[in-house]
């Protein structure tokens, strides 16, 4: 590979295309909001899991060194999270549900992992549990007591957002606006309607509490990630990721709380995916009960690589409405790469690339390195399976590309081209009877296969096949 070219990102914090410059170059600490594990992770959740993905790969096929951290919210994350208010997810699903909130955070912490592996997610480097960070939460509440940026009430401690003269910078947001538009519950204490709760007292028949100097209670849902990425990855983080659902009021309370707590710059490139949507653009949420998981795609008959691929169609920056009809077309578009992949794969070897090449390996990075044009970068793909490269070389050019892109090209061309004894024998016997020009016995031969699961095809190569079977029903953890 040629030297790595320069990565520009938008940075929400100013909307500015930047030149993507790590604190300590090449390593880069990237800190990825992860689930809150009380229900099933919907596919427009996991649209923001994708982009912070292929961010990560593409940061590693530019060879930078990442450290990633992925968390998992078990524990203070509200019905409510604007007002502070409502009760904690986990504990209303384990109410529901008559279960434990251990034992619900558990379970769909699971889920989210194995739907995960289903889209070819990375596995971050650290996948931290809020349950198992409360003394650092603890330690960075005191912190901010102690510098006048957060005081204590009623067992509660609230974070000051008056003190922090450039807090809404992140959202757009004022601290005016949101005084005037919030409501204050009778006798909670604040001092500003607009402030926080990085502590909340635990009333009586709350089943999740620690202790803390203020009160026996939990933390709150922003102090989580900010104590989480201070502790694994520094008090100062190359980029933090998230849907644009997180900018207000997530993220713009842990920057915040975290600048106000160190000093420092808390984040270098804030990174948020837009929204999937569905319908007439409604978006897709829990509360709205319009939600499709993994496990849904695939009872429909839809791999769930095909989801990831369907992503790749609109810039992350840019909202994605969801259809099944969408998904279908993105699931014919990935099938032909693999079927093409298998044909080619069938008589290539992957060969080192020539000029012509590498300029369209030289585009692709290019293209990807502009702020993750996938859509883009998805089109040279195509590109170069409808160019006249030799197959080995278009074969080297989709295995470079799926180091971001994650689709398994060659992985599901060996899959596809597999086949047993007994069909290779039928194989043979078909190819014979086309070079003594049987055509009666070749078209029987071509019927024998189908009835296997095995499609034949005939190229000015020779024969080549698929393996129907696979791309026609998904298996549960994927093909």
């Amino acid at each position: 590979m040629t030297d790595p070219l320069p990565i520009y990102v938008i940075n929400t914090l100013g909307h500015e295309l930047q030149e993507l410059t790590p604190i300590d170059p090449p390593n880069v600490r990237l800190y990825t909001c992860g689930p809150t594990v009380y229900s099933y992770t919907h596919i427009g959740n996991f649209r923001a899991y994708i982009f912070a993905d292929t961010l990560r790969r593409t940061l590693e096929y530019n060879g930078y060194r990442v450290r990633h951290v992925r968390n998992i919210t078990d524990v203070g994350h509200l019905t409510d999270e604007t007002l502070n208010t409502g009760l904690d997810r986990i504990e209303a699903a384990a109410r529901a549900e008559n279960m434990s909130p251990w034992d619900v955070a558990q379970h769909y912490t699971e889920v989210f992992e194995r739907d995960a592996r289903r889209l070819n997610l990375l596995e971050p480097h650290v996948q931290p549990r809020a349950t198992d960070y409360i003394a650092q939460m603890i330690a960075l509440i005191g912190r901010l007591i102690e510098s006048g940026h957060a005081y204590a009430s009623n067992g509660n401690v609230y974070y000051g957002v008056e003190t922090f003269p450039t807090y809404g910078a992140l959202s757009g947001n004022s601290v005016e606006g949101l005084i005037a538009g919030a409501r204050v519950e009778v006798g909670e204490g604040k001092r500003s309607a607009a402030d926080f709760a990085l502590w909340k007292a635990a009333d009586p028949d709350k089943l999740m509490r620690w202790e803390s100097p203020w009160s026996d209670g939990v933390p709150g849902w922003h102090v989580e990630c900010s104590a989480m990425s201070m502790d694994l990855l520094d008090e100062e983080i190359d980029i933090h990721t998230g849907g644009v659902d997180n900018i207000f009021p997530h993220h713009e309370d842990e920057r915040a709380q975290s600048e106000a707590a160190t000093g420092r710059p808390f984040v270098r490139y804030w990174m948020h995916s837009e929204l999937l949507r569905i319908g007439a653009g409604e978006k897709m949420s829990k509360s709205l009960g319009n939600i499709f998981t993994v496990t849904d795609l695939v009872e429909r008959g839809i791999h769930p690589l095909a989801y990831r691929y369907f992503t790749f169609q609109a810039h992350y920056r840019t909202s994605l409405n969801f259809t099944w009809e969408a998904v279908e077309a993105a699931q014919t578009g990935l099938f032909r790469l693999w079927e093409q992949a298998a044909e080619l794969s069938q008589s290539n070897e992957i060969e080192p690339l020539g000029d012509e090449a590498e300029i369209y390996r030289s585009r692709f990075q290019q293209t990807v390195n502009r702020d993750l044009d996938l859509s883009r970068a998805l089109a040279i793909v195509h590109e170069v399976m409808a160019s006249s490269l030799p197959g080995g070389q278009k074969l080297g050019l989709l295995d470079d590309s799926d180091r971001i892109l994650a689709l398994d090209f060659l992985k599901m061309a060996a899959a596809l081209s597999r086949v047993g004894g007994e069909e290779r024998e039928l194989l043979d016997r078909r190819r014979a009877a086309r070079d003594r020009k049987d055509w009666a016995e070749s078209d029987r031969l071509r019927a024998v296969l189908a009835d296997r699961g095995v499609e034949v095809r005939d190229t000015p190569q020779g024969q080549r096949w698929v393996r129907r079977d696979l791309v026609s029903a998904p298996r549960e953890e994927g093909a």
